[in-house]
């Protein structure tokens, strides 16, 4: 299967290089829920989100000829989604504050999460979060970045990038015991 989408991919990839207008709008359907999906849990609003997404298929397809291997497309046009969304938010001047206090050792809000939560009420909450504790969470958590590459784009020490991990767990656990409260 695997195999059969790269062949695919390939295939649209190669007429996009020949200005395919057509093969254009087949790869942004394939990949703008998954890459809008990215941008608006970074971006944290969706009007955001969707400007994201089309500067970053704009560039996509400007850049497309850099492009050395086409089976790292799929990771190319995530970085470049992720970049774009990090500009989108350094845009609105956040602040990343290292959190003093915080130790590997406190208390893990991981551990605190009830695993029956709908994921749209969790979705929610994450949007909820203040802008720098949401990107490293959403890089971190469901992009799976390390917090040395995560310092690296987001231009802050690892230290950071860790506080601001644990502080939007905190936050997130505590918002969504709020919300399930709330209920």
């Amino acid at each position: 299967m695997e195999k059969d989408t790269f062949n695919i991919n390939s295939q649209i990839i190669g007429r996009c290089l020949e200005g395919d207008v057509k093969a254009q709008f087949m790869l942004y359907k394939n990949y703008s829920v998954a890459m809008y999906n990215i941008a608006v849990r970074i971006t944290g609003n969706r009007m955001d989100a969707e400007d994201v997404l089309q500067e970053s298929f704009v560039t996509v397809f400007e850049r497309l000829n850099e492009l050395e291997n086409i089976e790292s497309f799929t990771g190319w046009l995530k970085r470049i989604v992720i970049n774009n969304s990090i500009s989108c938010i350094r845009k609105r001047k956040i602040v990343f504050e290292d959190i003093d206090g915080l130790s590997e050792n406190d208390h893990d809000a991981e551990e605190d999460f009830n695993m029956n939560i709908d994921p749209a009420v969790v979705h929610t909450a994450i949007k909820e979060l203040p802008d720098g504790s949401r990107s490293v969470l959403v890089l971190h958590a469901l992009e799976g970045y390390k917090h040395r590459e995560i310092a690296e784009m987001l231009s802050i020490s690892e230290s950071t990038s860790k506080s601001q991990y644990k502080r939007a767990l905190e936050l997130l656990n505590t918002n969504l015991k709020n919300k399930i409260y709330e209920r």
